[in-house]
């Protein structure tokens, strides 16, 4: 059987009722208890992914990580100079 809407009028706009009287069940008795075994340790699960994973991915992520550090520092470098022309011609007066 389906549950029937019930709406609130007042004011000019429409709102469902709200069922206060809700009741979280408890879950006591759930969620994620060990299971056999001892849990892998953060060393054992990142040797495990450095390892298999993180050697295929490297050379990738090492070559755009250098595009963007030279990236990064033209700009910086540019701003350098051009800070170091205005101090000389400041100093000139």
């Amino acid at each position: 059987m389906k549950p029937t809407i019930q709406l609130n009028a007042g004011r000019g706009y429409r709102m469902p009722k709200t069922d206060y009287s809700y009741y979280a069940g408890s879950m006591s008795n759930r969620g994620g208890g060990r299971f056999g075994s001892r849990p892998a340790s953060i060393r054992a699960v990142s040797n495990d992914y450095f390892k298999n994973e993180a050697r295929c991915n490297f050379a990738t992520e090492a070559a755009f990580f250098s595009v963007i550090i030279v990236t990064a520092a033209v700009p910086l470098i540019s701003t350098a100079l051009a800070l170091t022309h205005l101090v000389r011609s400041f100093a000139a007066f």
